[in-house]
C-alpha cells in the first residue's frame, strides 16, 4: 500500500461528495502528489488518487560495485479518478516519446497526439491505447508523406487496399535507421554539422559529434554519448598517451570479461562454433554490474597469437578491416540486438531484461489495478531508509537522474535469491555498448575525423548510430 503521514478515517460508507485533500504518496517506484480521497470498503485504510495530480515512475539500475542510479521512467500530470488516469493528462516516457490527451482507466483513450522519439506523430481517436477512428499518422521516415483517415485498433488501410500496422511499421523504420541510417536525417544533420568557423567542437545531440577527452574524463565522455542515444566509439590519436582499449579498462567503465574481440568471434563464426557465447557472456556480465559492454576492432598491425587483452597494440592501422568483422555479421536477436545502437531507447522501453539467461522481469511496475499483482513475484517490504536514500529529483524531467546511492554487503546479503527487486526497489536493467579500435587516427580536424571514420568503418559498422570519443594530449571542449 502507498505510504502516508497520516492515514485516512476507516468508514464503511463512501459520502456522495468525499473530502478532497492535498497528499504526497510514496511507494516503491512511484511518486504522487495531488488530489486525493479517503478509501471506503475494501479500500478503508488508504488514500485514493481522485482529482488533479502528478505521479512519477521510477527505478534503480545497477552502477557499478553496490551502486545504483535512480531513474525516472515515466511522468504523469493530470486528472484522475478513483485511483486511476482518467481525463485530460499528460504522459512522458524514458524513451523519449508523449503523450497529451484524454486519458480512461489507465490508458489512452478518447482525443490525443502521441509523439514517438524520432518525431513521427499520431493525432487523433484513441480506444483503450490504441490508435482507433479517425486520425492521422506523420511519420519523419516517410520524406513527408502521411495516413489520414479511419484507423481500427493501429492499423490503416491504405488506397490500394492494404493494411498498415503503425505499430510495427514504427518498428520496421526504427531497425531500419539503425542498419542504414535515414537519408532525411542524414541531409538535416549534414547541414547542421557544418561548421561556421574552424574549430575542434561540434553540436551535442548529433551522431556526427566529435567529443575529445583526456583518459581521466574518457569514463564521463562515455557516458555523455550514451546520454544522447548514441554509441561511443572511442579511438586514440597518434599522439595521444595510450591507446584506445588501455584507456577504457582503465577508466573503469568496463571490465576485461566484458569486452568482445571481433576478431575472435570471426574466428569462432568460421570454425562453425558457437561464437554468440562471447557476446551472451559479456553481456549478461555488463548488464548486472553496470558496466559497459566493448565491442574490439583489432585493426593494428601488431595482431598475433598472444592475448589480445595484454598485448600492446601497434599504432599503424592494418590496410583494411576485414567484411567478417563486421557488426552486421554477428546481429542477432538474442546475441547481439541491432537496437542497442539505440542504447536510450533501447533501455527505456526494458528490452535488456530479455538478454539476461531466464529473461526475467526487471522489476518496473505495471499500470495494472492494485491488486491484480502475481503474489508469487511480489516483491519484498522496503525499508524506508532506503527509499529515502534511492529517492532523487524530477525536476530534470524523465530519464537518468544523475543520483547514485550505495547499497552496502551487508544489506545485499539479506536478498533473497529469488528476488528480482532491490530489496523492494524496482531494478531496471540497462545495456551500455561501447565500439573502439586499437589502431591509432592521425591528427585531424573534426571534420576530416568523421570523413576518416566513416571511410573507414562504414562497411562494418553502424558509425551513424556512434559519437566519436577521441582520445587526445590534450583534451578539446566541445
Amino acid at each position: 500500500d502507498k505510504a502516508e503521514e497520516e492515514p485516512p478515517p476507516e468508514s464503511e460508507e463512501e459520502p456522495a461528495e468525499p473530502e478532497i485533500v492535498t497528499k504526497c504518496l510514496r511507494s516503491p517506484g512511484q511518486l504522487y502528489y495531488g488530489e486525493c480521497k479517503a478509501g471506503f470498503k475494501e479500500r478503508a485504510g488508504r488514500w485514493i488518487r481522485h482529482g488533479k495530480g502528478q505521479q512519477v515512475v521510477s527505478a534503480c539500475t545497477p552502477a557499478g560495485s553496490n551502486r545504483f542510479e535512480t531513474l525516472i521512467l515515466s511522468s504523469y500530470e493530470g486528472s484522475w479518478e478513483e485511483d486511476q488516469q482518467c481525463g485530460e493528462g499528460s504522459y512522458k516516457w524514458s524513451d523519449g516519446s508523449s503523450y497529451e490527451g484524454n486519458m480512461e482507466q489507465g490508458k489512452m483513450h478518447g482525443q490525443g497526439r502521441f509523439v514517438w522519439p524520432d518525431g513521427s506523430s499520431y493525432e487523433g481517436s484513441w480506444c483503450s491505447g490504441a490508435l482507433h477512428g479517425q486520425g492521422r499518422f506523420d511519420s519523419r521516415f516517410d520524406g513527408g508523406r502521411y495516413m489520414q483517415g479511419q484507423f481500427h485498433f493501429n492499423c490503416f488501410q491504405k488506397s490500394d487496399g492494404r493494411w498498415v500496422d503503425i505499430l510495427q511499421h514504427m518498428k520496421n523504420h526504427e531497425l531500419r535507421e539503425i542498419l542504414e541510417g535515414n537519408p532525411l536525417r542524414f541531409e538535416a544533420e549534414a547541414a547542421a554539422a557544418r561548421p561556421k568557423t574552424k574549430n575542434k567542437g561540434s553540436a551535442a545531440g548529433s551522431s556526427a559529434q566529435v567529443l575529445r577527452s583526456s583518459p581521466e574524463k574518457l569514463g564521463a565522455r562515455v557516458r555523455e554519448a550514451l546520454h544522447s542515444n548514441l554509441v561511443p566509439f572511442v579511438l586514440a590519436e597518434e599522439s595521444a598517451a595510450t591507446h584506445a582499449l588501455e584507456s577504457l579498462l582503465a577508466s573503469g567503465v568496463t571490465e576485461a570479461g566484458q569486452c568482445i574481440s571481433l576478431r575472435l568471434a570471426a574466428l569462432e563464426q568460421r570454425r562453425q562454433r558457437d561464437f554468440k557465447r562471447f557476446f551472451r557472456t559479456a553481456l549478461e556480465s555488463s548488464i548486472l554490474s553496470g558496466s559497459c559492454f566493448a565491442l574490439v576492432f583489432e585493426d593494428d598491425t601488431g595482431v598475433g597469437e598472444e592475448d589480445w587483452l595484454q598485448r600492446k597494440p601497434e599504432k599503424e592501422p592494418m590496410e583494411a578491416i576485414p567484411d567478417e568483422w563486421g557488426l552486421p555479421c554477428f546481429f542477432s536477436s538474442s546475441a547481439l540486438p541491432p537496437e542497442i545502437f539505440a542504447p536510450l531507447t533501447f533501455n527505456a522501453r526494458g528490452k535488456a531484461r530479455l538478454l539476461l539467461p531466464d529473461g526475467s522481469d526487471n522489476g518496473v511496475p505495471e499500470t495494472a489495478p492494485e491488486g491484480d499483482a502475481d503474489e508469487s513475484h511480489a516483491q519484498p517490504k522496503v525499508s524506508q531508509e532506503l527509499l529515502a536514500r534511492a529517492a532523487a529529483s524530477a525536476e530534470n524531467g524523465v530519464g537518468a537522474t544523475g543520483h547514485v546511492f550505495e547499497v552496502s554487503e551487508e544489506e545485499l546479503s539479506q536478498r533473497d535469491p529469488a528476488d528480482r527487486s532491490l530489496l523492494g526497489l524496482p531494478l531496471h536493467y540497462q545495456v551500455q555498448p561501447v565500439v573502439l579500435a586499437t589502431a591509432r587516427i592521425p591528427e585531424l580536424e573534426d571534420a576530416e575525423v568523421r570523413k576518416w571514420v566513416k571511410q573507414r568503418f562504414g562497411r562494418v559498422a553502424p558509425v551513424h548510430r556512434m559519437a566519436i570519443v577521441l582520445l587526445s594530449p590534450e583534451e578539446q571542449e566541445a
